[in-house]
């Protein structure tokens, strides 16, 4: 029988004092060695009720040594029993583990793959929930069998989520609106099946006569999915994982069934796939058909079947087109394209199981004010100019208590990460207006002559557009842009800052990194960070004039991520992005920080390509199969269609809220009503909400011989006015200083 049903002793809730002894020993004599920690050999049990794969365990981590401390590669595995208290076929699984008594032991049960062949662990389902299980050290070994993914009494509290890719890679192939290139055939429905399979690598001492044949018997399957035909002394092969989804229906990640999944003209079918070796993977597509008079209990039959090279999966993203071969005839068929997304585990940041935040929210917190890009898009107050996405206006928003706000972030040519909304910076072709041009229109960006020019412009990959030159943000480093100049600005409001600190706080393109500091910006005060990323629009053209991206995607949010994962502490984080594919990888290359996705507003006339964005239900679809927290929607959509916020609570998804219509008190008392964990608005700072937003775009200028006079007598103007003196700079205009 098991200890931990008859266990009747009791341990000690703390250790009794030693007797102090007198001592004969002389002051410098070395101190005692420490006592020895006690130890108790603990019996763990824990009650699976699902079903579980041939290569699938349930394993344990926790705080202390003999629970690998948290690290998901130093899981311990637990040993599998038949449950004799119940008549289901769940499966009880124990251990004995010696665990120190010193201290609380904190612990969850996870459920993981292992390849005895290399010795990885991977994490496919875990224990979520903010607080894990405990053993008090005055706790006694007489308890119950513990039930996975029910650790708390209150269902709320316990939470089970889907594992990141730790050292595996995870590739999501997209059959979309069935991509299949017919030829003469009559088109009909099908189903597609996805096989990885492991291609073992040609031996040089074999002779050529006996070359190894791809797909032949001599190729190593990677995951035998029909279970039927899986021996036992084959399950160590199984180190690969397909599940799929399809996004038009509401369900979750499943494994494939037998004849694959349905990939209709309507359909949009995710296979997630969980890859061990990606590079030396391929992916056998079968795809099975009805017969035309087929009965209601005839299987479909095998109709034809394709392969996925390695090769073809150049990049991170892309689509791939596959031929298809006739199954019968074994003859050319057609063609289908397959859209994939390969998605690599950080190579500098492991995260543990330690906590998470993923979808966790306090229920009974109040919905909080978010400030937008600060303080609000760039507006004038007055003679004073508030800027977008700068220090200043983060402060602004910290000191008018706010709960959160919300930035937008992009890479450097060098890898910088800034804060800064367009993906463009737009140059002036002409003479420099007044300033009472710059005064009334458009925010002016000064960029020193010596670091650029307008040749320069040209061989960065800018583009010429009517009176002006657009110039991707990726393309300057950032030593180039933290010499960028600003005409206008905020004055003090006080004599507790010099104008030099305040115009240093108040330049665009800050560090991300310095935000994170928690001498700049209080750490009380979270951060919703929007990863830009330019995509398609459905005029088939880049969004706001952008351009086509140039970085890797996964370079692009590990960049991002290890930031963030080291710097920001105890500070509230949330991710967003309008790109479904960056949310994608946020969520799997990490556990701790929740992720949502961004939905334009409904009734602007242009729209996103990507059908995951464009169509609210997808997304919603998607983003429950991936488990997110939930979406940003514009305040459009749930003042259009008041249910959408009951549709999300039914399946477990929340939302934030955007727009401009939110500066609107009554309009965000509305929004407060339909329960949103937060509205992102503009000048959060002000309750009347003054201040004219500048309508037009942040025009640039390269500080030249032409232009240098009136930048200098605009901003000798600007400074006497919010400053009271002069700048200490002088600049040199036709050989004449001016002072």
């Amino acid at each position: 029988m098991h200890r931990w049903f008859f266990a009747n002793e009791r341990e000690e809730c703390e250790r009794k004092p030693e007797e102090d002894g007198l001592s004969d020993a002389s002051e410098t004599q070395e101190p005692p060695p420490p006592p020895p920690v006690p130890t108790t050999e603990w019996p763990f049990c824990v009650v699976f009720h699902s079903s579980l794969n041939g290569n699938e365990y349930v394993a344990i981590s926790g705080n202390c040594p003999s629970l690998g401390n948290w690290d998901p590669k130093e899981v311990y595995i637990l040993a599998k029993h038949d449950c004799m208290n119940c008549i289901c076929n769940c499966h009880q699984f124990e251990a004995s583990l010696e665990i120190p008594r010193n201290i609380d032991i904190h612990y969850r049960y996870c459920v993981v793959i292992h390849d005895p062949e290399t010795d990885e662990v991977y994490i496919r389902f875990w224990e979520s929930q903010l607080h894990p299980r405990v053993i008090r050290t005055c706790q006694n070994m007489l308890k119950r069998c513990d039930v996975f993914g029910k650790p708390h009494d209150d269902d709320e509290a316990n939470r089970v989520d889907r594992g990141w890719a730790t050292t595996e890679t995870i590739v999501h192939l997209k059959i979309f609106n069935a991509p299949f290139c017919w030829q003469r055939q009559k088109q009909r429905l099908l189903y597609v099946h996805v096989q990885p399979m492991f291609e073992v690598p040609e031996n040089p001492c074999n002779e050529p006569a006996n070359p190894i044949k791809m797909v032949s018997s001599q190729t190593r399957l990677s995951r035998y999915l029909d279970t039927r035909k899986i021996k036992a002394e084959n399950l160590h092969l199984q180190f690969a994982q397909v599940e799929v989804a399809n996004l038009c229906v509401q369900n979750p990640l499943a494994s494939q069934q037998r004849f694959g999944a349905r990939c209709g003209p309507k359909d949009m079918e995710l296979f997630h796939c969980s890859i061990a070796f990606p590079e030396e993977t391929l992916y056998r597509l079968d795809l099975y058909t009805y017969a035309h008079k087929a009965g209601y209990d005839e299987p479909p039959y095998h109709y034809g079947y394709g392969f996925l090279m390695p090769d073809q999966l150049l990049g991170t993203e892309g689509s791939a087109r596959v031929k298809i071969t006739c199954a019968s005839t074994h003859r050319p068929l057609m063609e289908m394209c397959v859209r994939y997304l390969i998605i690599r585990p950080l190579p500098n940041f492991r995260c543990d199981l330690s906590h998470s935040y993923e979808r966790y929210w306090r229920k009974n917190r109040l919905c909080m004010n978010i400030g937008h890009k600060g303080s609000g898009n760039t507006y004038r107050l007055g003679s004073d100019v508030v800027r977008e996405n700068t220090l200043y206006g983060f402060k602004q928003a910290a000191l008018a208590n706010a709960d959160m706000v919300e930035m937008d972030v992009q890479l450097t040519q060098d890898a910088q990460v800034v804060v800064y909304h367009d993906f463009v910076l737009r140059f002036m072709l002409q003479r420099m207006p007044s300033f009472e041009d710059l005064l009334e229109n458009q925010d002016f960006l000064i960029f020193a002559y010596e670091n650029l020019n307008k040749l320069m412009l040209l061989a960065m990959g800018g583009s010429k557009r009517k009176d002006l030159i657009a110039v991707p943000l990726e393309a300057f480093s950032y030593d180039q842009l933290k010499e960028v100049k600003v005409l206008r600005f905020a004055g003090s409001k006080g004599c507790d800052k010099s104008c030099d600190r305040m115009l240093l706080e108040q330049r665009p393109f800050p560090l991300l990194l310095d935000l994170l500091d928690e001498e700049n910006l209080p750490v009380d005060m979270g951060f919703l960070i929007e990863i830009k990323w330019p995509q398609m629009t459905n005029m088939r053209r880049w969004e706001s004039g952008s351009f086509k991206p140039t970085f890797d995607r996964n370079f692009y949010v590990d960049t991002i991520l290890e930031i963030v994962l080291n710097k920001a502490g105890k500070r509230r984080i949330v991710f967003c992005s309008f790109d479904a594919d960056i949310c994608a990888m946020v969520r799997f290359k990490q556990n701790i920080y929740p992720v949502t996705l961004l939905l334009e507003d409904p009734n602007s006339p242009v729209q996103y390509a990507d059908q995951m964005v464009r169509m609210e239900d997808v997304a919603m679809k998607f983003c429950n199969t991936l488990e997110f927290l939930g979406l940003t929607l514009h305040a459009n959509s749930l003042l259009n269609k008041p249910s959408t916020m009951a549709y999300l609570r039914q399946i477990n998804l929340d939302a934030f809220v955007y727009g401009s219509s939110t500066i609107n008190l009554e309009i965000r008392n509305k929004l407060k009503k339909h329960g949103v964990l937060g509205i992102i608005y503009d000048r959060l700072d002000q309750l009347d909400q003054m201040g004219e937003e500048l309508e037009g775009d942040t025009m640039c200028t390269i500080d030249s011989v032409t232009t240098r006079r009136v930048i200098h007598e605009t901003e000798v103007e600007e400074w006497i006015q919010k400053c009271g003196y002069k700048p200490e700079t002088s600049i040199v205009v036709h050989n004449i200083y001016i002072d």
